[in-house]
């Protein structure tokens, strides 16, 4: 659950909106500098469940834009965002929609008749704001950016910088589960080594599904201490410094952070538990908390495929135990117990007839580990990106696959991408979801003491959405 708690669906594409860096070299080619280039995009995203209840869940349309100045030789301006509106929400019950009341069917009749009914009906957004400053040793971005130290697609092992937006879960592509943060950016360039500084005064946190949606899996609760932003004693700090040496390219690097999931601390006695009525909201006090992450990668060229690495150690990560009581009577640690824990990744991208292939294993074990704990002792992934062009129907197909070897859960994400013309594209696709759901806390039973009763607790990631499989339509027009 641990490393399963920081996938992110990052399939390599090719029509990603981003400012790239040949962008600019062609802009630094002109003899004029006062240049500026723009584009972005119009997309209508159609997915349709065929669980029950069956159900059109998104006819969003969305429209995406991003632009670059370049101000002189050495100074550029870059902007981009976006905005949509889900229309589905105008057509079909909110109910149907997030089928709530056949996923938690085995919950209280309370608790379904108390569920919010928050929409994802509309959006808009900028998503990057920044001026690059180049200099001729130094580069320097100032502005709302993403910042990607990893090196491997599909996991977050060292890339632990940017926030995920879970909307849509990890369904959506790269730059739409990303949040972009206030950042200050520095890289200077001594000879085949890369120093690399950044300071992020901005502190924003996962986002989560809106509440009672189809993908909702956690919250952040009313109450939680948050740190304040753009004050320097909560500020975020790292540091990276990468080289070519041996053929190869290696970075070290140094975070210091906040955990993007809250600690749920619960000063709660035995007593309070199992004297509580289901309406009865327990004493907890969820608070963000420091952590540190060293981090390393490695990247070969070997024979035309690549070969890449990574590896953490996170230091101070607090993670939830089971409900154990000390002798007094209390929860052991208030709930939450500090645990250093290592997390590492091998990948290897190769092609093999036409097809480019990428598998990536990964592990995150947790040092002096303890039964009590919630999260397992060890927590394996297995992700494959495919991505095979079809030339003769002017298409791509491509396949992300991440199975969580633990507790057997899966999701499976295929698209076929038609280009119909340099501009207007056609997706079709799905996305599927394999496996168990999670499992806290006490559940309905009218034969129980007390009409409750504790059922065995689980933590589960992939398979909470096990009902959620949906066919995706998409059309789309680049400008």
């Amino acid at each position: 659950m641990l490393l399963a708690a920081n996938l992110v669906a990052a399939e390599i594409t090719d029509d990603i909106d981003i400012a790239l860096p040949d962008d600019l070299d062609i802009l630094l080619d002109e003899k004029e500098p006062s240049k500026h280039v723009w584009g972005g995009y119009l997309k209508n995203e159609t997915a349709y469940r065929f669980d029950e209840p069956r159900s059109f869940t998104k006819i969003r349309n969305v429209a995406s834009f991003n632009w670059q100045y370049l101000l002189s030789s050495r100074i550029r301006f870059y902007t981009s965002g976006w905005a949509y509106y889900d229309h589905v929400y105008d057509l079909f019950n909110y109910d149907t929609i997030a089928a709530r009341s056949v996923r938690d069917e085995d919950e209280p009749l309370v608790f379904l008749e108390q569920l919010k009914k928050e929409k994802d009906d509309k959006r808009a957004e900028i998503k990057e704001l920044y001026v690059d400053m180049f200099f001729d040793n130094l580069d320097i971005r100032l502005g709302k950016q993403y910042v990607v130290w990893g090196v491997l697609e599909g996991m977050r092992i060292v890339d632990e910088i940017n926030p995920m937006d879970f909307h849509e879960l990890i369904t959506p592509e790269l730059l739409d589960y990303r949040i972009a943060l206030w950042t200050f950016r520095a890289d200077y360039y001594a000879g085949n080594t890369t120093y690399e500084l950044i300071w992020i005064p901005d502190l924003v946190f996962h986002r989560s599904a809106p509440r009672g949606s189809e993908w909702e899996l956690f919250q952040v609760l009313d109450g939680t201490t948050k740190p304040k932003s753009f004050e320097p004693e909560y500020s975020e700090i790292g540091f990276k410094v990468t080289r070519d040496m041996l053929d190869a390219e290696i970075a070290f690097s140094y975070f210091y952070t906040w955990d993007d999931y809250p600690t749920t601390f619960r000063v709660i006695s035995q007593e309070d538990v199992t004297s509580a009525t289901p309406s009865e909201e327990l004493p907890i006090f969820p608070t963000y908390t420091r952590m540190q992450i060293f981090g390393m990668t490695f990247t070969k060229e070997i024979s035309g495929d690549i070969l890449k690495a990574e590896f953490a150690f996170v230091k101070d990560k607090y993670f939830a135990i089971v409900d154990k009581y000390d002798d007094d009577g209390f929860l052991v640690s208030d709930g939450d117990v500090q645990r250093d824990h290592v997390r590492w990744g091998l990948g290897y991208d190769f092609s093999i007839l036409g097809a480019d292939i990428s598998p990536a294993i990964g592990q995150a074990i947790i040092l002096d580990y303890r039964t009590y704990l919630l999260t397992t002792e060890f927590d394996t992934t297995f992700n494959v990106f495919l991505r095979k062009p079809l030339p003769k129907y002017s298409a791509v197909f491509s396949l992300l696959y991440i199975h969580l070897l633990k507790f057997k859960e899966t999701y499976i994400k295929p698209r076929v991408h038609f280009d119909l013309t340099d501009h207007f594209r056609i997706t079709l696709g799905g996305d599927f979801f394999v496996g168990q759901r999670t499992k806290f806390g006490r559940s309905a039973d009218a034969s129980a003491e007390g009409g409750l009763v504790t059922p065995q607790q689980r933590a589960r990631f992939l398979g909470n959405f096990n009902e959620n499989k949906r066919f995706i339509l998409e059309f789309k027009y680049t400008f």
